[in-house]
């Protein structure tokens, strides 16, 4: 008998494999990125501007002469925060194809920079032409014939700044006057008939200017209070550094009117300390004071 021939059949193709797809990003992540950009972006901001407020109310609350702060480096600070903030931010939306919020943030962030930098740029003209003091080209002269004093006040500082308190039952009749030409002050603080009766000469009151000395150069001595002439008049010197200025040098210069206690200031910058300039120009103010017969 005939075998059945065996049908013959043929091998399917293989199909290839299709490629693996790389695992989808988690859904999270690019959320969280994005988070973190406006967070960034925020914080850079309100870095800025709270630097350019400080700098800002620095300047208007200092007096003339004094000293301000400008928070420069929570300006720079903010803006690297919030440009790098930006820049993630950006790269996220256009990555994720949503190119009409990635234009209106560019838009906006193009606006608020130019509105920092005018503001920056306005700041600092504001403090560079504010901070200017009026100074006179002409000598001044103070005249306080209740004391029988009279200070020549040379060309280069600020108009007299002058105050008179009178009597009271518990103080002394005080005079005050101020100069100042950015970083250097002239001052007199006068009692009038402070002294006592007993002290016939500067010399007498040592004491009371050493005390007086400790407690005012809280920043440190330099020299003690030491007996020192100038233009005739007796006088007691000291010179010290004081914490609330520490970049100055402090002299005082105490002489005796009558039974009047007269305290002339002078201040500038430490780092002039002990120099030949200095010390001429510091010459020059003693020799504008002249005692005159007092009208008391």
């Amino acid at each position: 008998m005939k075998q059945p021939q065996e049908p013959v059949f043929e091998p399917m193709p293989e199909t290839p494999a299709e490629p693996e797809s790389p695992a989808p990003e988690s859904a999270g992540q690019p959320a969280a990125s994005l988070a973190e950009a406006k967070k960034n972006i925020l914080a850079g901001l309100l870095w800025c501007v709270g630097g350019l407020a400080f700098s800002f109310i620095s300047y208007y609350f200092t007096e003339a002469g004094g000293r301000y702060v400008i928070a420069t480096g929570a300006v720079l600070w903010g803006a690297w925060q919030a440009i790098t903030g930006l820049y993630i931010w950006l790269k996220i939306k256009y990555s994720a194809g949503e190119y009409t919020a990635f234009r209106r943030m560019l838009a906006a962030a193009v606006c608020t920079a130019l509105l920092i930098g005018y503001l920056t740029v306005l700041s600092t003209q504001l403090v560079n032409g504010g901070g200017e003091l009026p100074l006179l080209d002409t000598e001044q002269t103070y005249d306080c014939p209740d004391l029988g004093l009279r200070i020549r006040i040379p060309a280069g500082y600020t108009a007299v700044e002058e105050a008179a308190e009178p009597e009271t039952d518990s103080t002394y009749a005080r005079y005050t006057m101020y100069v100042l030409d950015g970083e250097w002050e002239f001052n007199i603080d006068a009692l009038q008939n402070a002294l006592s009766p007993d002290a016939e000469s500067i010399t007498d009151i040592s004491d009371y200017c050493q005390s007086r000395d400790s407690a005012y150069y809280d920043g440190g001595i330099i020299k003690a209070s030491r007996p020192f002439s100038s233009n005739g008049i007796d006088m007691l010197r000291s010179e010290g550094r004081r914490t609330e200025y520490p970049g100055f040098v402090f002299t005082t210069y105490d002489l005796k009117q009558g039974q009047s206690l007269i305290t002339v200031g002078i201040s500038y910058p430490a780092n002039e300390y002990g120099k030949t300039g200095t010390l001429q120009r510091i010459e020059e103010l003693l020799q504008g004071i002249e005692l005159t017969e007092s009208a008391e």
